[in-house]
Parts: structure tokens; C-alpha cells; sequence
């Protein structure tokens, strides 16, 4: 029996931090544990949605903090409303009592000063229309006043999604990491650490110019075939089960570098084999529990990444050139950084010879666009397109019939074929937009 018993959702978790099946990422350890140890240093961790920066950050907090506090951004979220989340958040290290406050912050003043901002905040709103109200930034909260309560807490602030913040709102942003930066003699600890999407750390600096040699940018690739197979080897410890050893490849293959991929796969053949937390015995997970975790999976994933498809691959008038399907197929064969326009043009005429660059130009700039799924995007770092998302390119990769180049990945490949013909051929009987039927057949070169 092992020593410890795990819940399976505790093992593989595609949609929150692993813990259990934590891999240190020995590329990336030394610059981020760097970063955050080097007083006034802030942080900008970026990358691929499922690439493991979440979790790999959360590992880290743990191991190097006392605590934190995280604020998650959204669209339309102001720089205020950023401050006040933050001042919220420290409420439990400024409790009322003097005591108390010493243990926390040895500063009685620093708490009464919080006490009565606190105080200010709670009769401060103004109503915007009906019966929202909005609480007003009093002057007392300062970004320098915000840094002095977090440095004295002990905290970092963590920023998720710091992408989504509005362009209007960042150069404030960027001023804000510069008074955290000038106050860490004091509090040496003091940083702000901003997680974002690909491409996302340059938007902080190109705000601001003094910040360019005091932010860290790190960033998070995607996974090594090793290393998502690291995470298999750990969940297989902690539940005490075996994969076989082509399902381990499969997974691998089309996990695409995606942790999140890999646990939501390794998730589901736990399920199908009944497997609910650490086995008291060793359990070989069958084989045959693959074909039911693809299909979960399958059902799972494909609703909203189908419904870009969708968008991306409609048709509004008959044209010589199928379009978005010839370019979407072609960046299926190229890696996460993408081709310049060129090299993608070169690839195209392989299939289509004479394919025209204007075709190609206009219609990456309409694949971007939401109206037509926003399945590619356009770094303007590399000067590369690429699709948006890893997940994107798997889902592409079974719809356009696109082998990985593995050897061992070509019977998933053709189950999750099968798979998605048949939930495609399901949701096109339910009323879908587009003629699903012919999607899924290989591609053919068009007059």
C-alpha cells in the first residue's frame, strides 16, 4: 500500500496548478527563482495557454514566499479598480487589534493607516446607472501607500492575465512596477509578477522605457516530449497504476507540448478504468480505456474551438481557392513560433502552385479577426503567424487529417479521426452552419 493516497483529480488537473505531478522545468528555474530573489526586479511570465506557466509560478510562490495575493484581470478592468483589489486583499494581514498588526507588519502606524483608508472605502461609491455602484479611489491610496502595505505583509502581488488589461490602463501599470521597484530597498521582497499570453512582456516595457533592463521577461515554452512525460510517470506513482507504453507515446504525440492536454487525457483514462483515487495494489490502466477518453475529450473540447472552425472555414461566395482551409492546414505543419508570410507562401505553393500572395495576405488578416474565429495569430516580435492556440493546431491537425510525423502517434491520430467525424456529423445533424461532412474528408486541391 502506498504511503500516501491521492484523489485522481488531485493527480491530473488540466484546468488548476498540478501540485502532485509538478515537474521542475530546469530551462526555465534559474531565470524565474533569479528573478523573484533580486530585490526590485519585477517579473513578466509569459506564454502559451496549457504550457504549464500557471502551475510552474504557483510551484514557485510556495517555495519562495510567505504569501502572495493575485489578482486575476479582466477585460475592461481599470488601473482603480487593480488598487482596490489589492488593498481588499491585504485586509487579513491589517486586523484591528495593535497586536496583532505587530506580528503581521511591525508597524501599529502602517495598520492604522490601513484601518483608515479602509474606513474611507466603505463610504465612498458613486452610482454609474440603476443600481451599480462604483467605490472611489480616495487620495490616501496611493500606488506608493499600496507598495508600502504589500512590502510590509511580506506579499508579492501577482497579476493574471495581465494581457487582458486594456491598452489605456498600461502605462500605468508600467509607472506602478517602477514604484515597486524604487521601494524594495525598504522592502526588499516587494515585486510585482505578471503572468500574460504570448508576446504580452515587451507591452509593459514599450509603455514605459525606464523599465527596460528592470523586468525580467520569462518565458514559458512549450512542454519537451520528456518532460510531458515526466508528468505521466509521477501520476502514475501517486496512483499506483501503469500506462502501457504506446499509450504513453500517444499521449505524448498529441499533447503537442500542452500539460494541460496531457492531464486532461490522463484524467480521462483514469475515469474510464474506474479509477478514483491510490490504488492499495498496482492497476495496469487497459488499453482499450483509450478509445473512451478520446472521446470524451473529444466532446469536451471541441464545442468552442468547432465553433471557430466554423467561422474560420465558412463560405461566402464560391472562390478558386479555398482559402482559410489551404492556410489553416498549412500552419498545421509548422511549430509554435510560426512562418513569416514568405516561408508560408513557399509551403502553400508546395500543394497549390500557383497560389497568389494577395489571397494569402488578405485572408491572414481576416483569420485573426473574431468574426472569423480568430484561429491565427501575427507576432509582431518575430514577424510570424502562427495559430492562436496549441489547442487550435490539435483540433486542426484531426480535422485536416494532419499526422504529427510520429510514428507512434498515428493511432490516436486515427481514432480521434473517427471520433471527431462522428461528433461532427452529430453537431451537422443538430442544425450546424457549415457542411461538416466535407470538412472531414481529406483535403483536396480545388479549381
Amino acid at each position: 500500500m502506498p504511503d500516501d493516497i491521492y484523489q485522481v483529480r488531485q493527480v491530473f488537473t488540466p484546468t488548476t496548478p498540478a501540485r502532485v505531478t509538478f515537474i521542475e522545468r530546469e530551462s526555465i528555474n534559474t531565470k524565474l527563482v533569479n528573478a523573484m530573489q533580486t530585490p526590485g526586479k519585477q517579473v513578466v511570465v509569459y506564454g502559451h495557454s496549457g504550457s504549464g506557466k500557471t502551475t510552474l509560478l504557483v510551484n514557485k510562490l510556495h517555495q519562495l514566499y510567505e504569501r502572495h495575493i493575485t489578482t486575476r484581470c479582466m477585460r475592461g478592468l481599470t488601473f482603480d479598480q487593480l488598487i482596490l483589489d489589492a488593498f481588499d486583499q491585504l485586509s487579513p494581514f491589517y486586523v484591528s487589534e495593535a497586536s496583532q498588526a505587530e506580528k503581521v507588519t511591525n508597524t501599529v502606524e502602517l495598520s492604522a493607516s490601513y484601518q483608515l483608508i479602509a474606513s474611507k472605502l466603505a463610504g465612498s461609491t458613486t452610482q454609474e446607472s440603476g443600481e451599480i455602484y462604483k467605490r472611489i479611489l480616495p487620495p490616501q491610496l496611493t500606488p506608493q501607500n499600496l507598495a508600502r502595505f504589500i512590502g510590509a505583509a511580506n506579499c508579492c502581488w501577482v497579476l493574471e492575465d495581465f494581457h487582458k488589461i486594456d491598452d489605456a490602463e498600461k502605462p500605468r501599470l508600467s509607472q506602478l512596477m517602477k514604484v515597486f521597484m524604487d521601494m524594495s530597498d525598504d522592502f526588499p521582497a516587494l515585486k510585482i509578477i505578471a503572468l500574460g499570453a504570448v508576446d504580452t512582456a515587451r507591452q509593459v516595457v514599450d509603455y514605459d522605457g525606464e523599465m527596460k533592463n528592470r523586468i525580467a521577461e520569462i518565458r514559458v515554452d512549450l512542454m519537451e516530449p520528456s518532460e510531458i512525460r515526466e508528468i505521466i510517470r509521477k501520476g502514475e506513482s501517486a496512483l499506483n497504476i501503469t500506462f502501457s507504453t504506446g499509450v504513453k507515446d500517444s499521449i505524448v504525440s498529441y499533447s503537442s507540448g500542452l500539460a494541460s492536454v496531457c492531464h486532461h487525457l490522463c484524467l480521462n483514462l483514469c475515469d474510464a478504468a474506474g479509477i478514483t483515487q491510490t490504488s492499495a495494489t498496482p492497476v495496469p490502466i487497459p488499453a482499450d480505456a483509450l478509445k473512451e477518453a478520446l472521446k470524451l475529450y473529444v466532446q469536451e473540447a471541441s464545442d468552442s474551438i468547432k465553433s471557430a472552425f466554423d467561422k474560420a472555414l465558412k463560405e461566402e461566395r464560391k472562390n478558386k481557392f479555398d482559402n482559410a482551409r489551404i492556410i489553416l492546414k498549412a500552419l498545421c505543419k509548422v511549430g509554435e513560433d510560426g512562418l513569416a508570410r514568405a516561408s508560408l507562401l513557399q509551403s502553400i505553393r508546395k500543394t497549390h502552385p500557383n497560389y497568389p500572395n494577395s489571397n494569402l495576405e488578405y485572408f491572414l488578416h481576416k483569420l485573426q479577426l473574431d468574426d472569423y474565429g480568430a484561429l491565427i495569430r501575427f507576432s509582431p516580435m518575430s514577424n510570424c503567424y502562427s495559430y492562436a492556440d496549441p489547442f487550435y493546431k490539435v483540433f486542426g491537425m484531426v480535422l485536416f487529417e494532419e499526422k504529427m510525423g510520429h510514428r507512434q502517434s498515428e493511432t490516436l491520430s486515427t481514432e480521434l479521426e473517427k471520433l471527431l467525424r462522428q461528433f461532427l456529423e452529430l453537431q451537422a445533424a443538430n442544425g450546424s452552419s457549415m457542411k461538416l461532412r466535407v470538412v472531414t474528408k481529406s483535403i483536396v486541391s480545388r479549381d
